[in-house]
C-alpha cells in the first residue's frame, strides 16, 4: 500500500520517497531526520482524517465498477535498470544492536551485509545500517489445482508489509489478501495476523455449513478484532486492508475492506467485484470530480474504511454471485491494480497459459515487476468452477 493512505505524509528531503514525521530515518536512503514542518493548503483534506470513515449504504453490495487510475507513466519492461533498494539506514547503535547480541537460544545473527552481531530487534544492522531479510520478501504457496497466492516486495520497497492466506474447502478454496499502510507502525505484522485469522474463520464455518455471506462477515469481524488489538494507542496502531474469497460449488462469494481488490477473470468477460473505499472512489461515486481528476489527485489513495484501532466500526461489503462460464477469482493489493487496473489487461496475463493458478499467479506478478514494481505485489488466484474432488483429493 502506499504510503500516504492512513497518517500524514512528507517527502524525504534527500530522495523523495514517503515518510512520516514520526521517522527517525528514511528507509530508502538512510537520512536521518528527513521531514521538515509543512502547512497543508488550506482546503486540503489530511491523509489521516478521511472525509468518511464509511459509506452508510447497504451491508450486500451489489456488482459494480468504477472508472480506474491509468497506469504510471514511467514504468519500464527492462529489469536491468531497476534494482531493489539498499534496505539501508545510519547505524544508531543501542543496547539491543551491541555487538555480541544475539537470539533467544543465545546463537549470534549476523548482518547478512557486513557480518557484524548487531542485529537490533527492529531488524536492522546496528553496525551499517542494513535492513536483514524478513522472509517475507517473495512467497508462494499453493492448494493444489484449487487455488495459489504469490506476494512479492517490489522493486522499490525496503519491506513487504502485504500478506496472503491460502485454504482448501470442502468444495473449493478461500482466499484473504491484506495490504498494511506503510505509515502505520507494525502493519507488517496486522497484514499477516488478519490474513491468517479470517481464513481460519472461513474454514471452519464453511465447512461446518455456514452461509458463505455470513461466513465472510464473521471472517472480517474477527481480523479486524485482531488488528485492532495489537496496540492500544489509536494515534500509532497498525492498519490494514482486507478482502476475500470463498469459491464453491455454488458460486462466488467476496468480502472487503478498502482497496485492495477481486476480479473475475474469462474468455466470457472480465470484471472487477469489488468497489474501493478510498478518496478518489468516494469523489467520483458523488460525481464531484471526474475519474481522471479523482485519480491524478494527491489524496486519491486516502483510504475512508481499514482494519485497525483507528477503523471505528468496521462493516465489510459482502458481494456473491454464479458464474456462467469458467474463469479465474482475482484477489490483489494495489501493488498489482494501480499498473494494471482493467480487468481485460488482468485477463489477457492471467489466462495465457494452463500451468494452473500458481502460474497464473507468477504471470500477474511479473507484468506488475514490469511495469514499475513500485509497491508490494501480493496476488491469490482461485479457479471457478472448483476441480472436482477426486481430481485432487480423491487419490
Amino acid at each position: 500500500m502506499n504510503a500516504d493512505q492512513h497518517t500524514p505524509v512528507e517527502l524525504c528531503r534527500t530522495c523523495g520517497e514517503p515518510v512520516t514525521e514520526r521517522d527517525r530515518f528514511c528507509e530508502e536512503c538512510g537520512r536521518p531526520d528527513p521531514t521538515t514542518p509543512r502547512t497543508p493548503p488550506l482546503g486540503t483534506a489530511l491523509p489521516g482524517k478521511p472525509p468518511s470513515r464509511r459509506r452508510a449504504t447497504s451491508h450486500d453490495t451489489p456488482l459494480a465498477s468504477i472508472p480506474h487510475p491509468t497506469p504510471n507513466a514511467d514504468s519500464s519492461s527492462d529489469l536491468a535498470t531497476r534494482t531493489r533498494p539498499d534496505r539501508r539506514r545510519a547505524p544508531a547503535p543501542t543496547a539491543e544492536t551491541a555487538p555480541g547480541t544475539g537470539d533467544a537460544a543465545g546463537a549470534e545473527t549476523r548482518c547478512g551485509d557486513c557480518g557484524a552481531a548487531a542485529i537490533g530487534a527492529d531488524g536492522y544492522c546496528g553496525q551499517c545500517g542494513f535492513r536483514q531479510p524478513s522472509g517475507r520478501e517473495h512467497v508462494e504457496e499453493e492448494a493444489g489445482l484449487f487455488g495459489a497466492a504469490v506476494s512479492d516486495v517490489g522493486l522499490r520497497r525496503s519491506r513487504n508489509e502485504d500478506a496472503f492466506a491460502l485454504a482448501a474447502l470442502p468444495a473449493g478454496a478461500c482466499a484473504v489478501v491484506c495490504d498494511g499502510v506503510a505509515t502505520a507502525p507494525g502493519s507488517e505484522e496486522a497484514s499477516r495476523l488478519a490474513a491468517d485469522s479470517a481464513v481460519a474463520v472461513l474454514t471452519g464455518r464453511v465447512a461446518a455449513g455456514m452461509d458463505p455471506r455470513g461466513a465472510m462477515r464473521a471472517a472480517a469481524a474477527r481480523a479486524a478484532e485482531v488488528v485492532a488489538g495489537l496496540s492500544d494507542d489509536p494515534e500509532s496502531s497498525p492498519a490494514c486492508t482486507f478482502v476475500s474469497a470463498v469459491v464453491d460449488a455454488a458460486g462466488v462469494t467476496v468480502g472487503w475492506v478498502g482497496d485492495s481488490r477481486a476480479y473475475w477473470l474469462s474468455e466470457a468477460g472480465s470484471y472487477r467485484l469489488t468497489t474501493d473505499d478510498s478518496w478518489a472512489a468516494s469523489m467520483i461515486r458523488q460525481g464531484a470530480m471526474t475519474a481522471e481528476d479523482a485519480w491524478a489527485d494527491k489524496r486519491a489513495h486516502v483510504l475512508t474504511a481499514w482494519l485497525g484501532a483507528d477503523a471505528g466500526p468496521v462493516d465489510p461489503h459482502v458481494a456473491a454471485f454464479r458464474p456462467t462460464a469458467p474463469g479465474l477469482v482475482v484477489l490483489c493489493s494495489d501493488g498489482l491494480w494501480n499498473d494494471l487496473p482493467e480487468p481485460a489487461a488482468l485477463a489477457a496475463v492471467a489466462l495465457d497459459g494452463a500451468d494452473g493458478p500458481l502460474g497464473a499467479a507468477r504471470r500477474l506478478l511479473r507484468a506488475a515487476l514490469d511495469a514499475g514494481g513500485h509497491d508490494n505485489v501480493t496476488v491469490a488466484v482461485i479457479p471457478c468452477p472448483p476441480p472436482e474432488p477426486s481430481r485432487e483429493r480423491g487419490r
